[in-house]
């Protein structure tokens, strides 16, 4: 599969009496060869995403929602969408024969599971698998609790975000529950690796005794350190009365 992304990079300066530095704001145009109906339209700002842009309905969705009052979308963007992607798909075939069909960039991703919030037992959370440094941006994540495929109504999934070094990344989201003993894993498939990659989670809470273990723990290194540095210091003086 041939992947052409199209970026377009604007550098806004930003100054004050201290520094002096630039932010960048980015439009990225992404489609794919033999893919019809397949496109992203996005506007970030220093790597974060402001708009997502739905290239089917072509309606805009703010990354976050919570500011939507404080944005204005232009009302030409719509047309500016439809062309982009349209002219990302012209261009594809015309790019690989003018480049000599150059090999498919492939870059295998990495991920991490982690809960969104503290963990406490039968407290509503949500576990994040966060994939990142991958490409082409197509991955398939699968959750499993306790060896068993949760039910896709419990997940869900952000649009990939674009990388400085043109890998992307992605969030995917399960709402739990948590139950003591429960593992949870999260396992992404891509065209890069041989096997899904699969990261675990263990729901664990730490017991008042594993606390006061920890403690009594860190009290005898630090008294252990303490016996050590006064060793060191008594040697040193005794040197120096010889001297």
């Amino acid at each position: 599969m041939n992947l052409l992304p199209v970026l377009l990079f604007i550098f806004l300066p930003k100054c004050s009496q201290e520094t002096a530095g630039k932010y960048l704001l980015r439009f990225l145009t992404f489609c794919q060869k033999d893919v019809p109906g397949d496109g992203q339209y996005d506007i970030e700002f220093d790597g974060d995403q402001l708009f997502y842009i739905d290239p089917v309905t072509y309606r805009a969705f703010q990354r976050l929602p919570e500011f939507a009052e404080q944005w204005s979308f232009d009302l030409g963007l719509a047309q500016d969408v439809y062309v982009s992607v349209g002219t990302c798909h012209y261009n594809i075939p015309r790019a690989i024969k003018g480049e000599n069909n150059p090999p498919e960039v492939i870059d295998s991703p990495t991920s991490l599971i982690f809960p969104k919030q503290k963990i406490e037992l039968g407290v509503p959370n949500t576990l994040i698998c966060f994939v990142d440094d991958l490409h082409p941006p197509i991955v398939q994540i699968i959750w499993t609790r306790n060896g068993q495929q949760v039910d896709q109504s419990e997940i869900s999934q952000t649009n990939y975000y674009s990388n400085s070094d043109f890998s992307f990344r992605t969030s995917s989201y399960l709402d739990f529950t948590p139950q003591e003993g429960d593992i949870y894993s999260c396992s992404v498939d891509h065209v890069s690796l041989q096997m899904p990659l699969s990261k675990f989670f263990e729901v664990q809470l730490q017991t008042d005794w594993q606390v006061e273990t920890a403690v009594c723990v860190c009290g005898v290194i630090l008294g252990l350190i303490g016996v050590i540095t006064g060793l060191w210091f008594i040697k040193k003086t005794n040197k120096s009365c010889q001297a």
